[in-house]
């Protein structure tokens, strides 16, 4: 063997100076065209090395380690937590003690001898010390294995040796990271996890190369390292090395958060892991369990995996998972105090919960799926294992339960079959009667919203006694999103029943003595408008009072003759006096132009009664009112209006509501009062503004017809001139518009009622999206 060799330095023969780039003397398998003998020369090379040769070979190698360490000054005064300053000088030491290496390592390679296993795991121990990790790569060592590790089958002790070289020398060593990526190598990496004596070796090798590093993730991705990995978790040979699952999850959460994992990770992948978790025979403890539970959620994030769950019948496995959750590990940890539990517990405690609720995120997303709504009919035994946990002492369970079964509820036939048939409509009311928390009483009163709509479903939820539990919701001033969804679920049971329009309204106590004798439910909910600054809860209270008004100045929902309506009319504003107060808010604002056209409509319906026309009158005397009214009719704001009218004082019949003289005539037209549903959400403004006029003309002259004679001379007269004013505007706008048509016909019309969804993520926002 020549010097040359054991020196590291230039080949006898002067031909050639030594190659900086190792991958140049081991890219081939083959001697001849290797390489390294152009560099060495074709007699360089020894393949017939000596025990006692290779032996020294070794120990020159081995000899590098024995570096003298510099002594480390103490110092006084320091801050033991600050980073070690890098010593470049003593770097570049170990570098060039390691370059003068690689042609031993290349002879040792190429003459198959055994001490370079013994190299290597000298080389392994080595890079365990941060100091020789950059010297490793910058010196080419790093390479020299990697290309000999990528391009050769190797022995398996020098196998395990090279695994941990690599994994030792990446970790936290982006240099050396970027090494393993450029030349893609890492495929060859993630390869090894087909071979199940090496498990132990290749996961924290992978896990040290792409932590905190995303090229190596996006390459690992590529790399198809997510199917790797389940494959591999899901095999039976997996079962002895159960103890690296932590890690293959920390790769797997890696994994997930790359574009291309999302069509390279088999759709399996999250059934594979809640399967483990739900694994009685091999059960894994609580931080794997939370870490695979976890894992799995993060891919059940993408459409993907949820619609596998559904199709593959895994979702009542999902349920197990849930469940044991609780049954395996402590459903209530003790929150530590002094003395008690240890902080490792509270951190638990805290885990577990978290992971439930992502959980619940997570199924509440798959049950919006249409897939799921085929897959599992009311009357399905998932359906009915769900109904059993609304029972559940299990918060989570609850709120779980309450959301795909929301979920399940968006038909007419559906929620039918859900009140009449399965009764679920009596769990959730008892629910409702204590919940304190503020995810399960949204997730119930969400339920109950999609079940009241249906017209058959309404009279029975108001007899199971639903309307007694609202008024504790209502009060909740803390939990807004809550309050606002009691009052909408109390409006939506309303629309057009006339029973639980009655419940709204009766009294709160039948003793006369009481202070709630003249008091009712609505008395509560006006009391709220009052109090709470809040526009989208005044919005709805003010909504609830036009639903309860539509009823009761249309008949729907009853059967009564005229006498027996006026008494019920009186009856309501007699103990609703400040019931104008809603009113006006409503007509007032504009941040809502639909909710405003509702409240002009509901105006032309009271108006035709003799109760109505005094409410709204009072509501006229206020300026708010009637300047929104007075710019609608007019196209001119109050400060700029003219009565066109010339003499309010000319003689009037008593008998008539149309001032004489020379007051001009109102057109004739026909009124009609229209729905303010006609025009769509996203119906132009001049098609709601035409809507509006319309109706304010409609209560005008309805007012004017039942209040007219009891009105001041002036008063009326501004009145008539409005109408006439509105009444022009109308004819005009019918007179443009060849096409225009009647009310709640055409294509336009409303056909359908639509449902909202249920989102746990949405707890403090979705209450409030109908205003925003």
């Amino acid at each position: 063997m020549s010097n040359s060799y054991m020196n590291g330095g230039i080949p006898a023969d002067d031909q050639h100076s030594t190659p900086t780039d190792p991958l140049e003397l081991v890219n081939s398998r083959s001697l001849v065209q290797n390489p390294t003998s152009d560099v060495l020369g074709t007699d360089s090379l020894n393949l017939l090395l000596t025990t006692e040769q290779a032996a020294a070979m070794s120990k020159s190698i081995l000899d590098i380690f024995e570096l003298e360490e510099p002594p480390k000054e103490v110092e006084a005064m320091g801050d033991d937590d600050e980073e070690e300053d890098v010593d470049l000088e003593d770097q570049q030491r170990r570098t060039e003690r390691l370059k003068g290496v690689l042609s031993l390592l290349a002879q040792l390679w190429w003459a198959d001898s055994d001490q370079i296993d013994l190299v290597a795991e000298k080389l392994a121990d080595g890079s365990r010390d941060p100091k020789w990790r950059i010297p490793l790569g910058d010196s080419g060592v790093l390479n020299f294995f990697l290309e000999i590790f990528s391009g050769h089958i190797l022995r398996h002790t020098l196998k395990i040796h090279v695994l941990r070289l690599i994994g030792n020398s990446c970790a936290d060593t982006d240099e050396n990271r970027e090494r393993v990526v450029a030349s893609n190598y890492l495929s060859s990496v993630v390869l090894q996890l087909q071979d199940a004596t090496l498990i132990a070796f290749v996961i924290p090798v992978l896990y040290n190369i792409c932590i905190d590093y995303e090229p190596a993730q996006k390459q690992a991705s590529e790399s198809f390292l997510t199917r790797e990995l389940i494959d591999l978790i899901s095999s039976p040979g997996f079962n002895d090395s159960r103890a690296f699952l932590g890690y293959a999850c920390k790769l797997l959460d890696l994994m997930v958060a790359q574009a291309s994992d999302k069509e390279h990770a088999p759709e399996s992948t999250a059934i594979v892991l809640l399967r483990i978790a739900a694994d009685r025979e091999l059960p894994v403890d609580m931080d794997d369990f939370i870490a695979v539970v976890n894992t799995a959620l993060a891919f059940l994030q993408h459409e993907k995996f949820q619609k596998a769950l559904v199709a593959q019948g895994a979702l009542d496995g999902a349920l197990a998972v849930l469940v044991d959750s609780y049954t395996r590990f402590d459903s209530h940890p003790s929150i530590p105090t002094i003395g008690s539990a240890s902080p490792s517990d509270q951190d638990d405690a805290k885990a577990l919960s978290q992971m439930r609720s992502n959980f619940n995120q997570v199924l509440s997303d798959v049950s919006a799926l249409p897939e799921f709504q085929e897959a599992y009919p009311v009357t399905s035994p998932f359906s009915s294992s769900l109904r059993r946990w609304l029972s559940s002492p299990q918060l989570q369970l609850k709120v779980c339960a309450c959301i795909m079964l929301g979920n399940l509820a968006r038909s007419d036939a559906t929620c039918e079959e859900f009140v009449h048939v399965s009764q679920v409509h009596k769990l959730l009311i008892n629910i409702l009667v204590d919940a304190i928390d503020s995810q399960l009483l949204h997730a119930a009163i969400g339920f109950l919203k999609n079940l009241a709509l249906p017209v058959k479903n309404k009279e029975v939820l108001g007899d199971a006694g639903l309307f007694e539990v609202l008024p504790r919701l209502w009060a909740m001033d803390i939990l807004q999103p809550i309050q606002f969804s009691a009052i909408s679920l109390a409006r939506q049971l309303t629309i057009g029943n006339f029973n639980n329009v009655r419940r709204v309204c009766k009294r709160l106590s039948e003793d006369q003595d009481s202070p709630s004798y003249n008091r009712t439910k609505l008395s509560l909910l006006i009391a709220l408008f009052e109090r709470t600054d809040v526009e989208p809860v005044k919005m709805e209270i003010a909504r609830l009072v036009t639903s309860i008004c539509r009823v009761f100045n249309t008949g729907a929902g009853r059967s009564a003759d005229e006498a027996e309506t006026k008494r019920i009319q009186k009856v309501f504003f007699t103990r609703h006096p400040d019931v104008g107060r809603p009113l006006s808010f409503m007509v007032s604002q504009t941040k809502w132009p639909v909710v405003r056209s509702e409240g002009w409509f509901v105006f032309a319906l009271m108006a035709r009664t003799e109760e109505g026309s005094q409410c709204i009158s009072d509501m006229l005397q206020d300026v708010v009112v009637f300047r929104p009214l007075v710019e609608m009719l007019t196209g001119k704001a109050l400060v700029d209006y003219t009565p066109s009218s010339s003499s309010p004082s000319s003689a009037m019949s008593p008998h008539s509501t149309s001032p004489a003289g020379s007051s001009p005539p109102i057109p004739a037209i026909n009124y009609e009062a229209q729905t303010p549903e006609s025009p769509q959400p996203h119906a132009q403004a001049a098609e709601m503004a035409r809507l509006d006029r319309e109706n304010a003309t409609v209560m005008i002259s309805e007012l004017l017809k039942n209040r007219g004679g009891q009105m001041a001379v002036m008063r009326r007269t501004l009145l008539e001139d409005l109408l006439r004013g509105g009444t022009e505007l109308v004819m005009s706008y019918r007179e443009a518009m060849p096409n225009w048509r009647a009310p709640n016909t055409g294509p336009s019309a409303p056909d359908k009622r639509h449902r909202a969804g249920l989102n746990l993520q949405e707890v403090t926002e979705q209450s409030f999206r109908e205003f925003s």
